[in-house]
């Protein structure tokens, strides 16, 4: 029987869900999901996915891509 390797999981990072985002909370949000991809350098938008997937499990996907998308600007 084989151990399950969880050491190549992603942290979490330190940004929790809102339970009603409002505008500054988005906007908080994509900032640090963003932050997390400068310092994490992906080298594709599934590669910058899959991160923010990892570390921000309950932010829904369309502020995942908009954090993406706003980094490409």
């Amino acid at each position: 029987m084989r151990a399950r390797a969880d050491h190549n999981r992603s942290p979490q990072f330190d940004a929790s869900p809102p339970t009603d985002a409002g505008p500054e909370t988005s906007e908080h949000l994509v900032r640090a999901m963003r932050a997390v991809l400068a310092s994490r350098h992906p080298e594709s938008a599934a590669e910058a996915l899959r991160l923010l997937r990892h570390g921000y499990p309950d932010i829904p996907l369309a502020m995942r891509i908009a954090a993406i998308c706003a980094g490409a600007k």
